[in-house]
């Protein structure tokens, strides 16, 4: 636990700059990073693509599947990818998803199956889809 603080502690200090009085700095590009979006349309369509790819391992229900994928709702999930950027879950599921072939998916499907995911964990619909760009992604914090 102490080197795990202190490594977040030299993380801090090399990542703080000098700033003009009255302005603060950030520790971090998540602090400037936008709320994750997506739309009603873009998750339906994920449902569409999770059906087909994802039911058997993970369920109907993201957390019943027949061969004993991770659940991808609920507390454990939470807590791996919300507080992140959208980023790390996009990455995850397009180059290990489906485990027979990963990677083989569009990005365009990718990102819709991670909107799904993340409207099933309370992510509400807006006007903006979630992106399929890594660095656009980067940019959006998952809450």
């Amino acid at each position: 636990m102490k080197l795990r603080r202190f490594a977040g502690f030299i993380g801090l200090i090399t990542a703080v700059s000098i700033v003009a009085p009255g302005m603060v700095a950030t520790s971090n590009a998540q602090d400037a990073a936008q709320k994750v979006s997506i739309t009603r349309a873009q998750a339906d369509r994920g449902r569409t693509e999770y059906t087909r790819n994802c039911v058997d391992c993970h369920g109907a229900n993201l957390d019943d599947g027949e061969f004993g994928g991770p659940p991808l709702t609920g507390t454990a999930f939470k807590e791996k990818y919300f507080g992140t950027t959208a980023d790390a879950l996009f990455g995850f599921i397009s180059t290990a998803m489906p485990p027979d072939r990963p990677g083989r998916l569009s990005a365009q499907t990718y990102a819709d199956i991670a909107a799904f995911i993340l409207s099933k964990n309370g992510i509400q619909p807006g006007t903006a889809e979630l992106p399929s760009d890594m660095d656009a992604l980067a940019n959006l914090t998952v809450e």
